[in-house]
Formats: structure tokens, C-alpha cells, sequence
């Protein structure tokens, strides 16, 4: 039987009557006894409200402060993410090597420094740099330009980039709410095919995963990732070269103990590919707030979604007409959009019109 905590007014009017039962008459409308009684009863509501703080504490939830979800999610060996620094190659034109810690710098102002060069090659200079600030904004797509900050005799001041990537930014605390409750739900099995799922969520930047045994037989298993915080969610060659790697053998960020793969079982990257579905909306009424409270809606519906899964008509339309304020909509999407095995829904462009 729930237990409902009584207000400050209900609290105060409780502490009057047992007062006047006590002392045998009625209260006068201003008096010393009113005004301690009213003071009490609030010290006696604060101690309600750390109670019930306490209780959404105990068991973490999205009601628990960040430091406890952390915190308990520790315990239980989901560590949060921290931000990291995007890597990649740059090749520069000269004939001789680039010192280490040379800076090199983005149109957008973004700086790179050099943590290792090689050898000259036909006139060419493959470097690898990091980000100086981590996070996700430091990766770069292949073929932008970087530019030297101070001149290096013999290299020529601009260089094109390969792949930089692994950038990441700080684990928000509701993927690690999300990571921790799957643990629980999931316990390590050393090698289960949803151990492939937990060791996914485990690289940074990761935000969703999936797993499907017998992928493509007995002893394989078929696993999939995306990175909800880039602009293109789906993993480039380095990311899935890294997380190839990281499935095969790595270090468990709780205990430090090597984990990994079992032997004799073959693990497949899908290649993932972006199914694309834009919207056109009529809402009533017609506000910028409710489209974008539709939009969240939607978004939330679609990362529901898993590889190969069918987006529903009848999602959609309850994703658009549950949003509070709403009262009537018109949508341009008349059926049910499969999907192939290697393909994930994507929301794209929302044609907002007057319904």
C-alpha cells in the first residue's frame, strides 16, 4: 500500500488540532502556539522530503542524482566513459620528418597536435595526430585540410587527412543509467551474445548496439554499433577496426581482467546501412514548441528501433499523436516501412504543414 506524504498544510492543521486536544480549548487566530507549531511542521515536511529523496536514491532510477547512478553503477562494474581525444593520420608534402608535438590547425580553429611521424616516402609524410581537446568534435572526415601552425623547413605548410576519429564526449549519465540496467538485467556470461552488446556500449562514443547469434551459422555471432552523437552515426573503418580489437581481447573497466571473445566463436560486424524515411506533418495546433516536443517524440521512437526491424505506421502515429497538446495531425506515411537485415530507420528531414 503506497504511502503518500502529507503536505506542509495538511502537516500544520494536524499539529493544531492535536494542540487544542491537548491543551483543552481552541487556539487563538494569532498566538506564540500557532506560530511553533508552523515552524515544527515544517522541520517536519523537510525530513519527509529527505526521506523520499533517500527512497529514489536506493534503487537508481531517472529520478536519482547523477552522482548516484554513477556511483552504483560503478559497484556493478559499468564504468562512465570518459571524454577522449580523437586520432587519426595526416599526410604532409616534404622530405623530412615532422618533430612530435608539431601543432597543426583546422580552418574551424581546431587544433591537432603530432604524436608520430614517419619516415619520408616519395616525397610524402604520414603523421598521426590527436586532437588537443577531446571529444567528439575533434573527428574529421577523410580529405579535409589541416595547415601547420609554425613553419617546419622542408614540409610544406597544408596536409590532407585520412580517418580521424575516436573522439568522444563524456558518458551522459542516462547511457549510463541505460548500460547499468542492462547489466543487471544481463549478467557477464563470458562470451553470451548479449556479453557482445555490453562490450560494444563499452567503447566510447558508442550508444547503441545489437547482437544476433548464428549470424551467418553456427559459432558466428553478428554484431552491430552506432554513434548517435556524430553527425553520421555509423562507424567508419577505423571505428570498426577498433572495435574488432576490442571484441577479440581487452581489459574490463571495472576489474582489469582480460576479457573477450570466447575461442571458436567468429565475430561479425554488420555492415550497417541508413534507411532513411522523411516525414511531412500537419499538427493542431501548429506551435514551434509542440513540433519540436513531436520531434523528440519521434527520435525516441526510431532509436527504439534494431536492425532489420519494420518502423511502424502505427508508431509513428502514436508517436505524433500521444504528444501532450496535441489535438490533430495529418501525416503523408500511408504503411509500414520494412526494413533489410543490415539496414537501421533513420528520422530524416520533418516537412512541417498546417494541418
Amino acid at each position: 500500500m503506497p504511502f503518500n506524504v502529507p503536505t506542509l498544510r495538511q502537516l500544520i492543521e494536524t499539529g493544531k488540532l492535536d494542540i487544542e486536544a491537548s491543551l483543552d480549548q481552541v487556539l487563538p487566530k494569532f498566538g506564540i502556539e500557532l506560530a511553533l507549531n508552523s515552524a515544527v511542521s515544517g522541520s517536519l515536511r523537510d525530513v519527509y522530503d529527505y526521506q523520499s529523496w533517500i527512497v529514489r536514491q536506493i534503487i537508481p532510477t531517472s529520478e536519482s542524482e547523477d552522482q548516484t547512478i554513477i556511483d552504483t553503477a560503478r559497484t556493478e562494474g559499468v564504468i562512465q566513459k570518459l571524454a577522449t581525444a580523437a586520432t587519426g593520420p595526416v599526410t604532409l608534402i616534404g622530405d623530412v620528418p615532422v618533430p612530435l608535438d608539431t601543432q597543426l590547425i583546422h580552418s574551424d580553429g581546431r587544433l591537432y597536435t603530432v604524436v608520430l611521424s614517419n619516415a619520408p616516402i616519395d616525397g610524402e609524410v604520414l603523421v598521426t595526430v590527436e586532437a588537443n581537446e577531446p571529444g567528439a568534435d575533434g573527428n574529421i572526415d577523410d580529405g579535409e585540410a589541416l595547415t601547420l601552425v609554425s613553419t617546419v623547413p622542408g614540409i610544406q605548410p597544408n596536409g590532407t587527412t585520412g580517418e580521424i576519429s575516436g573522439g568522444a564526449d563524456l558518458e551522459p549519465v542516462n547511457e549510463v543509467l541505460e548500460r547499468l540496467l542492462f547489466r543487471k538485467r544481463n549478467p557477464p556470461m563470458g562470451g553470451a551474445v548479449h556479453d557482445y552488446v555490453g562490450w560494444c556500449r563499452e567503447v566510447a562514443g558508442v550508444t547503441r548496439a545489437w547482437a544476433y547469434d548464428r549470424y551467418q551459422g553456427g559459432s558466428t555471432v553478428g554484431y552491430a554499433f552506432v554513434f548517435d552523437g556524430r553527425e553520421d552515426i555509423i562507424p567508419n573503418s577505423s571505428d570498426i577496426a577498433t572495435m574488432d580489437a576490442y571484441i577479440y581481447r581487452h581489459s574490463d573497466p571495472a576489474t582489469g581482467a582480460d576479457v573477450g571473445r570466447p575461442a571458436g566463436v567468429e565475430p561479425i560486424n554488420i555492415n550497417l546501412q541508413l534507411l532513411t524515411t522523411d516525414l511531412g506533418i500537419g499538427l493542431t495546433p501548429d506551435s514551434s514548441e509542440l513540433r519540436k516536443s513531436v520531434q523528440t517524440s519521434l527520435d525516441s521512437y526510431f532509436k527504439t528501433l534494431s536492425p532489420g526491424q519494420t518502423l511502424l505506421l502505427s508508431a509513428v502515429r502514436t508517436a505524433i499523436g500521444g504528444t501532450e497538446g496535441v489535438t490533430d495531425y495529418t501525416l503523408d506515411l500511408n504503411a509500414d516501412v520494412p526494413a533489410a537485415a543490415n539496414q537501421l530507420h533513420d528520422l530524416g528531414v520533418i516537412t512541417w504543414a498546417i494541418a
